[in-house]
């Protein structure tokens, strides 16, 4: 049987979303989430999620967070107006070397420090909103903080080869252009024998008209067949209610309605995979 991690991002971003993750790990059907210091619901909510997560049910894990929200504390160079830019800008700037390295690596420990402070522990793992992870800079500063853990936190890796990420047909633009960024993440995860997943699933466009059920049987057959420990990563939730920024509102339900369901867990069944004591992570050796 193969084992495989489900990964629910967002959470603490608001109550609807909180609230459909909880019930999909309370239901077995999530094994990894990953959690917002910068969500304005994180702290009512984490005691919530800890039960949930009880008796190692599901890991519990950092989301850095770099665009779209306020950050944690004053960012004056990247967050001058008190809010974090859209994802394009931060690329932009991380690769024209201009964000501020120091700036950047603060406010990784204070987001870090938020979580510790809500949760009393550190987390499982770390990854980062809209993947601003894997970019120069912070990259460098996650790795870091990481060497600073104790051994088996582990780090998203977001990167497939070419030719199976194309070989999907799902969101494939976006789907290389995350790819591409994230390899270099991977190489200095595996120089400094960071734990890390060895193939990642998950990306797509968000589009109405996608069926998140044929997606996830697409990757959960590639994650079948790659031979590596796969990380699969979606974005759960019951309709929104609040007006809280969240660009992909309207797509969580379907996650969650698919997720909850007896489809998916015949489409588990069918293809001889488990959420159930996996192994999370590979050693850097074996990413």
């Amino acid at each position: 049987m193969l084992h495989f991690t489900l990964c629910a991002d967002d959470f603490g971003l608001h109550q609807d979303a909180d609230n459909g993750i909880i019930d999909l790990v309370q239901a077995g059907r999530l094994n990894a989430v990953s959690c917002m210091s910068v969500g304005p619901t994180l702290g009512q909510n984490a005691g919530r999620l800890l039960q949930a997560a009880a008796d190692g049910r599901a890991q519990i894990g950092l989301h850095l967070t770099f665009t779209e929200y306020a950050p944690v504390g004053l960012m004056p160079h990247l967050a001058p107006d008190g809010v974090l830019p859209a994802i394009g800008a931060l690329i932009q700037q991380a690769h024209l070397r201009k964000l501020r390295q120091n700036e950047i690596t603060e406010q990784v420990s204070r987001q870090l420090r938020v979580f510790t402070e809500t949760f009393g522990r550190l987390p499982d793992f770390i990854d980062g909103h809209q993947h601003a992870h894997i970019l120069p800079g912070i990259r460098d500063a996650v790795i870091a903080a990481v060497l600073n853990m104790p051994r088996g936190v582990w780090v998203r890796s977001c990167d497939l080869p070419l030719s199976r990420l194309l070989s999907l047909g799902i969101a494939r633009r976006r789907a290389v252009i995350i790819s591409t960024l994230a390899r270099r993440l991977k190489r200095k995860l595996l120089r400094h024998h960071v734990p890390t997943n060895g193939v990642f699933f998950g990306v797509n466009d968000f589009d109405p008209h996608q069926d998140f059920g044929d997606m996830m049987r697409i990757w959960m057959d590639a994650a079948r067949t790659s031979g590596k420990p796969a990380l699969i990563m979606c974005h759960p939730g019951h309709p929104k209610t609040t007006d809280i920024w969240d660009p992909i509102a309207v797509r969580r339900p379907d996650e969650l309605s698919y997720l909850a369901s007896d489809q998916f867990e015949q489409d588990m069944v069918l293809r001889d995979m488990t959420l159930v004591a996996q192994p999370v992570a590979a050693s850097a050796q074996n990413a």
